[in-house]
């Protein structure tokens, strides 16, 4: 019987792209250990076919489940209701924008609960970034995608108020937020890497795993960890001083594999997702074309 159910919220609003990068993540790299999947599904009809409901019997997990909730719901309140419905040992929610990028990546993070006494969670990646004034700096938190929690003490957790997308952030690295009570336990954040290297919070911006060198060690990417693959010079700057602090300085990095990456970030299935694109920018090209034509007309020929 798998001891860990993984998680993945799925919006209807999200472009299929995303969702299909995820679920060609999970086929490329396997994950290392048996599991259980659900997908938690955000504002699809109950019944309503979920985009790629066809390719679950395919996927390489023990089973799957899919549940629903309303869009408006906010997804830390989602991922509460999914993992208390498990009965495995440990829950490993993954956002919308997840892709896997190496393999045995699920027994990373087992491997990390059997080996590092009190261990209470284990992250892909984490960071020290201050959310408000009532965090001072080192804000010490584990983020909240791509973690793994033992089942029952994830539930046993106060989140508070689950109202609005800033009610997550409060939970995720707030004055109370989650890595801040399992610690309060007596238990440790642990973040690990794509090569298997287990790191406690001191040593974090060693691991190259968020916002720092290359990210070379990130073993799960998301929108967050693009947006500094991607960023420029200035960007990935501010990016690592809010993360690290001060002292912390970004590599400008090579603008070839920023392009690279953007691409197959942006386009996970090759032209079939480039064509959409371009029709939409040709159509805001002529738009704008039309609007102005009336304008340069009287300008070139005066009543």
């Amino acid at each position: 019987m798998p001891r860990i159910t993984v998680i993945f919220l799925w919006r209807k609003i999200n472009d299929p792209r995303y969702a299909c990068a995820f679920f060609r993540s999970l086929k490329d790299y396997p994950a290392g250990v048996e599991y259980d999947l659900i997908i938690a599904a955000k504002g699809y009809g109950a019944g309503e076919p979920i985009a790629y409901a066809d390719v679950m019997s395919s996927l390489p997990c023990s089973s799957f489940r899919t549940m629903h909730f309303p869009d408006e719901m906010p997804p830390t309140a989602v991922i509460r209701e999914a993992a208390a419905s498990c009965r495995t040992e440990f829950v490993l929610p993954l956002t919308s924008w997840s892709r896997i990028l190496a393999t045995n990546w699920l027994s990373r993070y087992l491997s990390a609960f059997d080996s590092i006494p009190d261990c209470g969670i284990v992250g892909a990646s984490g960071g020290y970034e201050c959310l408000n004034d009532g965090t001072p700096f080192p804000n010490i938190g584990i983020r909240s995608n791509a973690f793994m929690v033992r089942t029952e003490v994830f539930n046993s957790l106060d989140a508070g108020p689950q109202e609005t997308i800033f009610d997550g952030s409060n939970f995720e690295a707030g004055p109370n937020g989650m890595t801040k009570q399992i610690v309060a336990k007596g238990l440790r954040p642990v973040v690990v890497d794509r090569f298997g290297g287990q790191w406690l919070p001191e040593d974090w911006p060693k691991s190259q795993t968020f916002r720092l060198a290359e990210q070379e060690g990130l073993l799960i990417a998301d929108n967050r960890t693009m947006q500094y693959t991607c960023g420029s010079r200035r960007k990935r700057n501010r990016l690592v001083q809010r993360c690290w602090g001060a002292d912390a300085h970004a590599v400008a990095g090579s603008p070839w594999r920023k392009l690279v990456e953007w691409v197959k970030w942006h386009y996970p299935r090759g032209p079939i997702d480039v064509l959409p694109d371009l029709r939409d920018q040709v159509f805001l090209f002529v738009r704008k074309v039309m609007r102005r034509a009336p304008g340069q007309s009287k300008k070139a020929f005066p009543s």
